[in-house]
């Protein structure tokens, strides 16, 4: 793991799909703490996995500071199993 990725333990309230200037695809994934997590085509996460974020889920998620206060770019993410 890189020295500037953090570890966000979190519930996604929030999954939303758009398209940039140029028609790709990113997600914002909006967390139940008010942090919001970027997720970019063509970055760390394959876009077949996507599929797997769901809402009222909680995951661990690798991020890296993006630009602005408790915005974050994912780097990966892992199901949180409650046992």
């Amino acid at each position: 793991m890189n020295n500037n990725n953090q570890i966000i333990k979190e519930t996604i309230r929030q999954k939303l799909e758009k398209k940039d200037k140029n028609n790709d695809d990113y997600l914002i994934l909006r967390l139940n703490d008010e942090r919001t997590i970027f997720v970019f085509s063509g970055g760390e996460v394959s876009k077949e996995r996507w599929n797997w974020l769901e809402v009222g889920k909680e995951y661990n998620f690798t991020v890296e500071e993006g630009k602005g206060d408790n915005n974050y770019i994912l780097v990966d993410f892992e199901i949180e199993i409650n046992t």
